[in-house]
């Protein structure tokens, strides 16, 4: 009898967030597996670091940078046995018929979503990780883990921050869309809310936001941190990990700090929770922020990236607190 273990290519290729929620499938995933398994990932070579955050729950990470021709020999050589499609699109098609094999795809749930939008929809769409572990439960008799996995557990504080100083509360300032964005004057408010509490502000977020970095840090003395564009994802997760607080839009940041355990404020504006993007299994103190409108729950768009009042995401400047 052979002793080969079961080979298992999951693939998702973006973004942060989306990847970081596939921790929780993945322990899903490896449980339910009778006997020994390897779990490969399949990512775009910019997501690799997130991914390697995840540790010994994957045995191996395959990159694409532009073409699934790129590892499809690869892939193929490593004779998987099933493949577990958390992407559904036109490049996870083009693997699957590669391959070959058995595969198990994610019901990604686009017109529930566009109803929501529409105001056709009360009911929410069952959350990602949920949907994740669903497209392979019935197959493999898979269950929701209880809580989120250690990742990133090697992951260090940046060189030369001083922990020393005082405790701190994070603010991830960019977003992908505008109506995911929290407006200069929330962050602004958040970071004097910060300093009457005598904590820090730590400002992270991508290269793209450094000009928002610096206007949030001007005026400020040590009480202001920026390290926009400064950090890895490994060096986010130890800032946040370690933080009282983290303050984000719905974003991937948004999901690091529940997988970090550390409380998290999540404040919406085009989008809602109710699309099934909500953080997962937050810690206690988590709070999420919606917007003061007579329906709440219904998004302005499935991406953030329209508002269907006056263009310019009024629904997430009309956020006057946030706690």
């Amino acid at each position: 009898m052979s002793s080969r273990p079961t080979r298992i290519l999951v693939i998702r290729f973006s973004s942060i967030g989306d990847v970081l929620l596939t921790a929780p499938a993945l322990v899903s995933l490896r449980a339910a597996i009778h006997g020994p398994c390897e779990i490969h990932f399949l990512t775009k070579s910019t997501m690799r670091p997130v991914v390697e955050g995840f540790g010994g729950l994957v045995d191996g990470i395959h990159t694409i940078d532009r073409a699934t021709s790129e590892v499809t020999e690869v892939l193929k050589a490593a004779k998987m046995d099933y493949i577990i499609d958390l992407h559904s699109n036109v490049r996870s098609r083009a693997i699957k018929r590669a391959i070959g094999c058995v595969a198990f795809t994610l019901k990604k749930e686009n017109l529930a979503k566009w109803m929501l939008v529409r105001g056709w929809q009360k009911r929410p769409v069952a959350h990602i990780v949920e949907r994740y572990i669903d497209s392979f439960r019935g197959a493999f008799g898979a269950n929701t883990p209880d809580a989120w996995p250690a990742i990133f557990e090697s992951a260090v504080l940046p060189s030369g921050f001083d922990r020393s100083a005082g405790p701190w509360e994070i603010i991830a300032v960019g977003a992908a869309h505008t109506g995911k964005q929290m407006p200069l004057k929330l962050m602004q408010s958040l970071i004097l809310k910060a300093q009457a509490k005598g904590h820090r502000t730590v400002l992270i977020g991508g290269n793209g936001d450094a000009e928002t970095g610096g206007i949030l840090s001007k005026g400020f003395d040590h009480s202001v941190v920026n390290l926009v564009g400064k950090t890895s994802i490994g060096e986010s997760a130890a800032l946040i990990r370690a933080a009282e607080r983290a303050y984000s839009g719905d974003t991937g940041m948004m999901h690091l700090a529940a997988a970090m355990g550390t409380p998290v404020t999540s404040i919406w504006g085009c989008t809602r929770p109710s699309l099934g993007m909500s953080p997962w299994r937050p810690t206690d103190g988590s709070v999420e922020i919606l917007p003061e409108r007579r329906y709440p729950m219904r998004p302005c768009s499935k991406l953030g990236n329209r508002c269907r009042f006056h263009g310019d995401s009024e629904c997430m400047h009309r956020h006057t607190f946030a706690s």
